[in-house]
């Protein structure tokens, strides 16, 4: 049986004094394996010298066995919210959720009762029962009294049936995945109008948005035929409505996250689909661990079905509500895929012209991301879009331009280059043709950082430098016909 060891140490602030020989003798067989294992190591320095409760702190309890569960805290696909208001706590470990109501002193296990014999509250302090990690989680664990106190918990790396069944089903992926989002607004998608596009594995059409007191499906029945028929894998992509109260009121406690997380599986569930893109832009960041959460329990769920989960987030920044509000290497670990909106590097209101995704900004994020979320599950965005910026003198602030945008798909780039001649340059950093000319009509300087065909090319280059899943494309329909092929011909030279 193939094992990993996850050390937790917890030394006393007072030695305890001389051990006794068989303690010795167990303290050196588990440095041997710190010696040879990764070690997880944390500090409790309120312990008392029978290893109990002090006034300041709870750690251990010894007479139960029982330890304060921020100490597992870090432990890989692990996760707890322990609300207070409803007294209630959801635990999710890989792919189960474990929920204990202390009012009734009930233990949830993936919605099975069973009598809770396994998380216990103390004066507002959760303890998780160590003798329960055998049974629940399939892990031993070594107590080792003098002269330190340490806890060596032993973690069985071997995969579990739903983790083994969904490998399997992302074995059946291509190597490289080429996907692309459905962009569905008020209207249907006019599926006579799509062209051909060579190479596309994935279509996440944005189909469901959360609302205040329910789900809003916009699933379409003639496009899950198109898809059938060109052998299209959909992940029908849903989203928060970008809504940051409503947002909060879903995540805020276990019975309205579960709600809508099994609302929203009923819809994939009826129509068989094979994964879901998730959506969630634009939330609070007090509200990033329960997003967090939310994730680990609806990607528990999904994987009960056999369903794929992928989430988008952005590249760390310094929005709270856009780029702080994402726990990424939590989001990580338990979704299959994490989609990078790797665009937008100017935004629509940006006060400095600029590309929307330029080659530096990139691998400069990328090179970030990765330290925090494995690149073989990283599914790299690629923009269809671009802005053309638009700078005139400023009317109120002296020797300064007023800088604002229009973005354009790549149609609309075509369309402005056939109506005029431009002296068009190569930003090597960005890794894109540009032009600038005087618009005497619209009375401005204009700027322009194209997405075409080479610069296309060169993004996806990125999926094999950086060793990504693939590429995800916002949207379909932005794109010239050149495109597809110039995607798949990327993608598939290193295979």
């Amino acid at each position: 049986m193939k094992k990993m060891f996850l050390v937790i140490s917890i030394f006393l602030i007072l030695l305890i004094g001389c051990a006794e020989k068989e303690t010795i003798k167990e303290s050196k067989k588990i440095k041997e394996i710190e010696e040879k294992e990764e070690i997880f190591e944390i500090v409790i320095k309120n312990l008392d010298k029978k290893y109990n409760i002090t006034k300041e702190e709870m750690e251990y309890i010894k007479e139960n066995n029982r330890i304060n569960i921020k100490y597992l805290n870090g432990m890989n696909k692990f996760i707890y919210d322990y609300d207070t208001v409803n007294n209630q706590i959801s635990l999710v470990y890989k792919d189960d959720i474990y929920f204990v109501d202390f009012n009734k002193n009930i233990l949830l296990i993936n919605n099975t009762i069973t009598e809770n014999d396994m998380l216990f509250k103390k004066a507002d302090v959760i303890f998780i029962s160590l003798d329960k990690l055998r049974d629940y989680f399939n892990m031993e664990y070594i107590i080792v009294n003098e002269p330190n106190f340490s806890l060596n918990i032993e973690v069985n790396s071997e995969l579990t049936p739903i983790e083994k069944a969904m490998d399997k089903k992302k074995s059946m992926l291509p190597d490289k995945i080429n996907m692309t989002w459905e962009a569905v607004y008020n209207q249907k998608t006019n599926i006579s109008k799509i062209g051909e596009m060579p190479g596309l594995d994935i279509i996440s059409p944005v189909w469901f948005n959360v609302l205040s007191d329910s789900i809003k499906s916009k699933v379409q029945e003639d496009y899950i035929e198109f898809a059938q028929k060109n052998n299209y894998i959909l992940w029908p992509a849903v989203t928060n409505s970008f809504d940051l109260d409503i947002t909060h009121e879903f995540l805020k406690d276990f019975e309205s996250r579960d709600r809508v997380i099994k609302e929203i599986l009923s819809y994939y569930k009826e129509h068989q689909f094979h994964g879901i893109n998730i959506d969630f832009e634009n939330i609070y960041k007090k509200d990033k661990d329960k997003l967090s959460q939310f994730i680990a329990e609806l990607t528990s769920h999904f994987h009960h079905q056999g369903m794929i989960v992928s989430m988008d987030v952005t590249f760390k920044g310094g929005s709270d509500t856009w780029s702080k509000c994402y726990d990424r290497k939590t989001l990580g670990e338990f979704v299959d895929y994490i989609c990078i909106m790797s665009y937008d590097e100017h935004w629509a209101s940006s006060q400095i012209s600029g590309s929307v995704a330029s080659l530096n900004w990139l691998d400069e994020n990328f090179s970030k991301l990765i330290e925090e979320v494995p690149a073989e599950k990283i599914i790299m965005g690629i923009p269809f879009y671009m802005r053309v910026w638009f700078e005139r003198p400023h009317k109120e602030i002296v020797n300064k331009n007023k800088v604002t945008s229009d973005a354009i798909t790549m149609y609309g780039m075509e369309n402005i280059l056939k109506k005029g001649k431009y002296n068009v340059l190569f930003d090597e950093k960005a890794g894109q043709d540009y032009i600038s000319f005087i618009d005497a009509k619209d009375n401005a300087l204009k700027k322009i950082w194209i997405e075409n065909e080479k610069s296309i090319r060169l993004k996806v280059q990125r999926v094999h430098q950086f060793n990504f899943k693939g590429v995800a494309s916002w949207r379909r329909g932005y794109e010239t016909p050149n495109i597809w092929p110039a995607i798949e011909e990327e993608l598939r030279k290193e295979e």
